[in-house]
């Protein structure tokens, strides 16, 4: 052929010249055996003891991961698994650092505050996956949405095993991206096991490809071990997602060489089925391939290996030579710094509005400045929210930015994670607070580790909009107050305003926080606290500083949320009995405003704590151990808690009341420990 001559690539969308071609081959086979003899090499650094934790070698599977990412953009995000050291290093990820990051080193990905591949890194578009297989499917779908909210040509790729097809995060995320034809490709490693279970008990359909089918979306099932067969299939469904088309589910079927790791000696497989496998090495079949073109394959492939072997060699020098980290940064990376908030405008008419018109009025103002701000829920566009906290945003903003999402608690928290890395800003709501258990993965394992295993680089900032509490007379699933399922995870803030003004103070510095943010907003307190705002809205509130509500020097009453006001009523029934009383409302539950606590301690002498949320470790035991660690001696009297009982809440109205805090129960603790 002459030089201006072409021919077309397997997946027939680009014609190349023949030296473009001859480009495309050894680039294709440098990747290939790039991620072959890296991966191989791992697996002897295990052996030798060299690596921390555990290797999940993706040995096989080359052809997948490499195919796949061949015809991604710069800008696209890709989701790998686990065993996709491939993602990695194709994407260009220098080999040093991710080796570095598999020994536990300084200069990983993560500085060591990780495994293996939980990290990544943004400015290659690769996003680190955590061990809950298929929970990044919900991100990525998020990060889709994200894209098309913002206009921009990008795709979404995500990577997963048929085994994590049984997971409800697999099926909330595919509904998602088929109903709003998202620009996000699915594919399914289909390596035949999920550790030791073969997919025949995996599933009852016979391909994870027809999956695809009930969430009306494009399907492929392509030979996973042929590279041109992959990029076929993928480019193609790169081409429908740019176009708008929507996404696509592939399944490539492959196979995994190794165990499930390399502790794993695979003794649930047959010889005969491995060696059937082992005969369609992905490479091997590429060589042949180059082979039949004319290459000759004995000096082409002595000058790569040798190439690529120096190339693996540099990484491991460079890793082994990296030191370990210094470990006061097991304690960095926790949280992202905040940049600010902006103000509303000083002009706006003073208006009185309630704690729910209090946080309407705010997610509109935010939505309205900043149009990074979206809304995603049950029934919060149409049906203007449970409690009519959204109505009217969908009007203003329209569907594109206020959401009404399936039943899919998981999607949506993990969907607001990947809107979040786009550069997004979105507030979640759940229907009730107690309903955030179906998207507890999301926040505890996604967002709030987003941060520690990308080593600061980036988190995920993201509100959870919670209604929470008692005294409404939900019963059991309508009730709760969620703190305590959140207090020991770091990485997330817990805000809980007790009246309209921090409703809205709070609500605007959690959209502006740059970490994940819970924020507890009380059902009991809609329509019963009022505040005169200019417009609505308040200043910002700062996330972590505690609001003395009213200055005493007998007896400092610790309390957040719905029992702020019971307590101010208490205190005032003592203040006529002659009593002095220090009321400190929290409004931050995480971060702890210890300082706060201490000041009024060291003024009292004497500490009540009191909260809705249950007695057993509740958020006053912990102020109680911390006062016991650091002020014992300025106690004159034992540290008093007023919490509701250790039991469901209850539904009938003589039950509910009997577990809950009450402000004569406040007020007679309270004189029991002034009069200690």
């Amino acid at each position: 052929m002459g030089k201006r001559a072409t021919e077309t690539t397997a997946s027939g969308h680009q014609a190349l010249s023949p030296e473009d071609r001859q480009r495309m081959d050894r680039d294709l086979y440098v990747k290939l055996l790039l991620v072959r003899l890296f991966d191989e090499r791992v697996s002897t650094l295990h052996r030798q003891s060299k690596v921390v934790g555990g290797v999940y070698s993706g040995v096989g599977q080359e052809a997948v991961v490499v195919g796949a990412c061949q015809p991604l953009r710069a800008g696209d995000l890709v989701f790998p698994l686990h065993r996709d050291m491939g993602v990695f290093l194709t994407r260009g990820i220098d080999p040093g650092i991710l080796l570095a990051q598999i020994l536990g080193r300084r200069d990983g990905l993560s500085g060591g505050r990780d495994s293996f591949l939980h990290t990544g890194d943004l400015a290659k578009g690769v996003i680190g996956a955590t061990s809950m297989l298929g929970a990044t499917l919900p991100v990525a779908t998020g990060c889709a949405l994200g894209f098309r909210t913002l206009g921009q040509d990008r795709v979404a790729m995500a990577f997963f095993g048929e085994g994590s097809t049984s997971r409800g995060d697999f099926h909330e995320a595919l509904n998602f991206a088929g109903i709003h034809k998202l620009p996000v490709v699915f594919i399914c490693e289909n390596n035949q096991y999920a550790f030791t279970t073969p997919i025949r008990m995996q599933m009852p359909v016979e391909t994870v490809a027809e999956r695809a089918d009930a969430y009306a979306m494009r399907r492929a099932r392509t030979n996973g071990n042929d590279l041109f067969r992959v990029m076929e299939v993928v480019e193609a469904a790169v081409h429908r997602a740019r176009r708008g088309e929507g996404a696509t589910l592939i399944d490539c079927v492959t196979y995994r060489i190794h165990g499930h790791s390399e502790h794993d000696p695979a003794r649930y497989r047959e010889a005969e089925e491995v060696a059937e496998w082992g005969a369609r090495d992905p490479i091997e079949l590429y060589e042949l391939y180059l082979e039949k073109r004319g290459y000759d394959m004995a000096k082409l492939g002595a000058e790569v290996r040798l190439e690529v072997k120096a190339i693996v060699d540099r990484a491991v020098e460079f890793a082994e030579a990296s030191p370990y980290p210094e470990t006061e940064t097991a304690s960095s990376a926790i949280f992202l710094e905040s940049k600010g908030v902006p103000t509303p405008n000083p002009e706006a008419e003073v208006i009185e509005v309630t704690y729910l018109a209090a946080i309407n009025k705010t997610l509109a103002w935010e939505m309205d400045h900043d149009a990074r701000v979206i809304c995603m829920g049950e029934d919060i566009g149409i049906g203007g929210g449970a409690f009519g906290v959204t109505e009217g945003l969908l009007d203003l903003f329209g569907s594109e930015r206020v959401i009404d999402t399936p039943i899919s608690e998981s999607l949506i928290t993990g969907g607001s994670v990947g809107a979040s890395l786009v550069g997004l800003l979105p507030v979640a709501e759940m229907q009730f607070a107690d309903f955030i258990s179906c998207g507890f993965d999301q926040v505890v394992n996604s967002a709030s580790t987003m941060a520690y295993r990308h080593a600061g680089r980036f988190g995920a900032p993201i509100v959870v909009r919670c209604p929470s509490g008692a005294r409404i007379r939900g019963g059991l699933f309508h009730s709760q107050n969620i703190e305590a399922f959140f207090l020991a995870t770091p990485g997330i803030k817990i805000v809980a305003p007790s009246n309209a003004a921090d409703a809205s103070g709070l609500l605007r510095s959690a959209i502006h926080d740059p970490n994940p943010v819970i924020f507890l907003e009380y059902k009991y307190l809609y329509r019963r606290e009022k505040a005169k705002l200019p417009g609505g809205v308040a200043e910002p509130v700062p996330i972590g500083r505690a609001a003395v509500r009213r200055e005493g020097r007998q007896l400092s009453i610790i309390t957040y949320g719905p029992t702020t006001p019971l307590c101010l009523e208490a205190a005032g029934r003592l203040e006529k009995d002659g009593f002095d009383p220090e009321v400190i409302d929290l409004r931050t539950v995480k971060p702890l405003d210890m300082d706060a606590i201490l000041a009024s301690v060291a003024k009292t002498g004497r500490i009540m704590i009191v909260h809705e949320d249950r007695y057993f470790s509740g958020l006053g035991a912990e102020i109680a151990a911390r006062i016991a660690d650091t002020a014992f001696t300025w106690l004159d009297a034992p540290v008093r808690r007023v919490c509701t009982e250790d039991t469901h809440y209850a539904y009938s109205p003589p039950l509910e009341d009997a577990i809950l805090p009450s402000v004569d129960g406040i007020a007679r603790v309270a004189r029991e420990l002034i009069e200690f």
